[in-house]
């Protein structure tokens, strides 16, 4: 254990040495990391100390690399633009440069502590005043294992998204759920949008860029509630970005994309995410139904068990009034064994009632919502699209009837144009190219914001689609195991009620059933848990 830990120190001294005492971007180290190795960001037992060491040497030489060549990338960008304006739609692609996220404490934390898996959890919530008359609901967040606990209300999450989604327009931020309704405020109603908001949280922690936000980092650790009031005045002041120069991302570059392929993915996906949330729809609909057949099904056992507990009470009346014995206390005692295996079986009922709930009916109703916020991204980016056709269309026109009339002093040329006028006139292509200069730059810069938001695009679902299958594995993990543990328990209790049955016939099964059950349940027990139970 010593040397595991040695080892790992060692490799920790090593990535802050090379990494981040260097001034090399952290942010895009990890990025560059999980290229290479899956989860290979987050836990730095993945890797062998050579592995890491030449991970550190391809990933310092590419980024030297870039610097060297950062001027003439630059430059062949530029004139790529001035080239393709308004020009061929169905095959596009360039890439230009923008800003790179700047550190914070949390990414700061899980690169120098990349053997550690920061997790952030909300599990309880309190009734605050907010003044004589108003109360509001405060939610506890915890960011393990930095050790950050903060209280937020529902209009701190509503802000946070809010900024996000105009720092990032061309990305797919997490929905939380909807403003609250007045007569809801029950136990089941607010632990339903914690685990909401508590996704949402979860979903921005494992999103490459929306955790590198200077805000996610304090949103999670800033207590001072004015301080944070402070932070949110300060980004809602902000525009948002409305080229792709000055977007931030990961790598510090934007990929633009128009093509063929692209289009046909877009269209496939509106059917895809429409058809497929309908889908969800009806299953946390069954879900839900589900949850009142099982609910039923506790209530007629209750039933059964008191019909049980009664003949229970008649008999043992029956008994001190007679003084019988023999097979009435026999009869007796198999009441009560009966009563205990119905209460058994209600409590596994309950158990899954819970289990449903909590593990299905939510997460559904969950992904239903998110499936949503990404029809709703789509749908942004059909609009943008349809806005930059129509600019367009709308200026080519406009161009059309100026080249038709031949007056070039109505074409607001620039005067630095390497062609004359009389080239123009009998070369409609190139004059296209230089008439109208200001509203073709308008066009272009839409353009160029659709573009990259089309490229994003697929990006974007996939890290939806990757997230949700975390989620699934998690979620489902743990319904398995909770599962196990309650059919284990009703073993139990089964092999009791052999036992007794088995005992009334002089027979020894019972016993062999009851010790096959002891070990069954207490071995499910240490597994799942740790603890052998008393």
């Amino acid at each position: 254990m010593q040397d595991i830990e040695q080892e790992r120190q060692r490799k920790q001294d090593l990535l802050i040495s090379q990494i981040v005492d260097a001034g090399y971007d952290t942010i895009a180290f990890q990025v560059y990391c999980e290229q290479i190795k899956q989860n290979g960001s987050q836990d730095i037992d993945l890797w062998t100390f050579e592995e890491l060491q030449k991970t550190i040497q391809d990933f310092i030489k590419k980024e030297d690399q870039k610097e060297v060549e950062k001027p003439s990338i630059q430059q062949n960008t530029n004139t790529q633009f001035q080239i393709q304006k308004i020009q061929d739609d169905s095959n596009f692609i360039t890439e230009v440069e923008c800003q790179n996220p700047g550190r914070t404490k949390l990414t700061d934390y899980i690169m120098e502590n990349t053997h550690k898996q920061v997790e952030i959890i909300m599990s309880e919530y309190i009734s605050k005043s907010d003044g004589i008359i108003s109360s509001y609901i405060s939610f506890k967040i915890e960011t393990k294992p930095i050790g950050w606990i903060v209280n937020r209300r529902f209009t701190d999450f509503l802000k946070l998204r809010d900024i996000l989604v105009m720092t990032y327009p061309c990305h797919l931020v997490p929905p939380i759920p909807g403003k609250k309704l007045k007569q809801q405020t029950g136990a089941a109603y607010l632990e339903k949008r914690m685990r909401i908001m508590e996704l949402f949280l979860q979903n921005c922690l494992y999103h490459p860029l929306f955790k590198t936000h200077p805000l996610f980092s304090d949103f999670l650790e800033i207590n001072d509630d004015a301080k944070l009031k402070e932070k949110f005045n300060q980004y809602e002041r902000q525009k948002g970005p409305s080229k792709p120069q000055e977007y931030t991302m990961i790598n510090g570059s934007c990929v633009l994309e128009i093509s063929n392929e692209l289009q046909n993915y877009s269209n496939s996906l509106s059917d895809y995410l429409k058809n497929s949330q309908d889908i969800y729809k009806k299953t946390g609909n069954n879900f839900s139904k589900l949850c009142t057949d099982l609910e039923n099904l506790t209530n007629t056992l209750t039933a059964i068990t008191e019909n049980f507990n009664t003949l229970d009470k008649l008999t043992d009346g029956f008994i001190k009034q007679t003084k019988s014995q023999g097979a009435i206390e026999q009869i007796q005692f198999v009441y009560q064994e009966l009563s205990k295996f119905v209460t058994g079986w209600q409590y596994g009922v309950n158990f899954q009632m819970k289990n449903v709930k909590e593990n299905f009916y939510e997460f559904f109703r969950y992904h239903k919502k998110m499936q949503s916020s990404a029809y709703d991204y789509l749908q942004s980016k059909n609009q943008l699209q349809q806005k930059y056709q129509n600019l367009k269309n709308k200026v080519n026109e406009k161009k059309e009837q100026l080249y038709i009339k031949g007056d070039p002093t109505k074409w607001e040329l620039p005067p630095d144009i390497p062609k004359t006028l009389k080239e123009l006139q009998f070369n409609k292509g190139e004059a296209f190219k230089y008439m109208l200069p200001n509203e073709t730059k308008q066009v272009s810069e839409i353009r160029e914001m659709y573009a990259f938001m089309n490229h994003q695009l697929q990006e974007e679902i996939n890290q939806m689609i990757d997230f949700r299958i975390k989620v699934y594995a998690k979620k489902f993990v743990r319904m398995g195991q909770m599962r196990a543990l309650e059919t284990a328990k009703f073993h139990h209790i089964l092999a009791n009620f052999l036992q007794v049955l088995a005992e009334m016939q002089g027979s020894t099964t019972g016993q062999m059933y009851n010790r096959r059950a002891s070990v069954f349940i207490d071995k499910r027990y240490d597994q799942f848990f740790g603890i052998i139970p008393k």
